[in-house]
């Protein structure tokens, strides 16, 4: 998996639970230099840190690349209950997106 992807998806989480490095750094165990050296040189990510930060985000490693897997469907994204998905805490989120990122993949087993 391309480390750019990975980096703009950490990126992304950080923006949608409104983090900054430095709390990302503190809430994964991973010191601030690390995490901003990450960052701002566009390191590669080791899978050891990777698996720390998706903890901190309530998110195995697995449901991390099941993230990075593919683009929603546009008619998805329009359809989907946005008012809904705010209301809820971020361990449910979790819970929710788990099941729609498995419904999904089998889905596209069945095509």
């Amino acid at each position: 998996m391309e480390n750019e992807r990975i980096l703009e998806k950490l990126e992304e989480l950080m923006a949608r639970y409104e983090w900054s490095k430095y709390k990302l750094a503190k809430l994964s165990g991973i010191s601030k230099s690390t995490v901003t050296t990450i960052f701002t040189k566009r390191s590669t990510v080791s899978v050891y840190n990777l698996s720390l930060m998706c903890r901190a985000f309530n998110l195995t490693l697995s449901e991390f690349f099941a993230m990075l897997e593919g683009e929603p469907r546009k008619d998805m994204i329009e359809d989907f209950p946005v008012e809904w998905w705010s209301s809820l805490d971020p361990e449910t989120r979790r819970k929710v997106s788990t099941m729609m990122f498995t419904m999904a993949s089998l889905i596209e087993k069945e095509k």
